[in-house]
């Protein structure tokens, strides 16, 4: 245990120290809020909510740093240290088998705390006024909710050859997003589609919990079913790395 808990820490070092994601996951989506909520229009509705446009992309920026980080936190490292060998001579220590993934999805549900927390609070600067039990109830669902995307990143690590994880990661990435209404309101065909992917569930869901909408089971059974999905792929490409090396 104690092994488990030094790697831990020494992952979430790694990822807190790691340019690149942190742009992307922490300074990226805030500047793209920043740009988005200054503009003469951000207080109009978005059309058919309760909504202003910059209440809308506070949510929407958040839940897309929350999930860049969760993805890609580990697949890229995932798959250089198993290109390297470094799984393997793991093996030959006394870690458990499954204290390296443990760390690895402690280290991404981590980072995914600032890349939520700095967009509210730049947002709560700018105007936005919401409860207390809203802010830490949207919190909580964008964070458990990037949970599909963490298990979804060990998967790419594990399964995809390392020259590809960084393609893979912004075709799910950006296109996710893209579909999932955080970069701009969804309507007609573009929502439909939206609807069946966890971007879209994630930041609808904490949209429906700011509003006091009603929240529908079906959209939590589908961000479940992509999460428990996720983790039951990362779990068959975790062995089959592990077989491999």
């Amino acid at each position: 245990m104690t092994g488990v808990i030094a790697l831990t820490r020494l992952e979430i070092l790694r990822a807190l120290r790691n340019r690149r994601v942190m742009f992307f996951t922490i300074l990226y989506p805030t500047v793209l809020f920043l740009l988005t909520a200054g503009t003469a229009n951000s207080n109009k509705m978005v059309d058919g909510t309760h909504l202003s446009l910059r209440t809308y992309f506070l949510i929407a920026y958040a839940s897309f740093g929350a999930l860049g980080a969760a993805l890609t936190t580990n697949a890229q490292k995932i798959a250089t240290e198993r290109k390297e060998g470094w799984i393997r001579q793991l093996r030959l220590t006394a870690l458990p088998g499954n204290g390296y993934v443990i760390s690895k999805i402690a280290s991404a549900t981590l980072v995914t705390v600032p890349a939520i927390a700095i967009v509210f609070i730049v947002g709560g600067s700018m105007g936005v006024h919401l409860s207390a039990a809203k802010w830490v109830t949207a919190f909580l669902v964008l964070w458990i909710g990037a949970l599909a995307f963490t298990a979804l990143g060990i998967a790419i690590g594990y399964g995809v050859p390392q020259d590809s994880v960084q393609m893979v990661n912004i075709l799910v990435y950006v296109g996710g997003s893209f579909l999932g209404g955080q970069f701009f309101p969804l309507s007609g065909t573009l929502e439909s589609v939206g609807k069946a992917l966890p971007t879209y569930q994630v930041r609808q869901l904490a949209t429906d919990v700011i509003t006091g909408d009603h929240v529908p089971g079906s959209g939590i059974a589908i961000l479940l079913a992509w999460t428990v999905g996720a983790a039951v792929l990362a779990a068959r490409m975790y062995r089959r790395g592990v077989d491999a090396g």
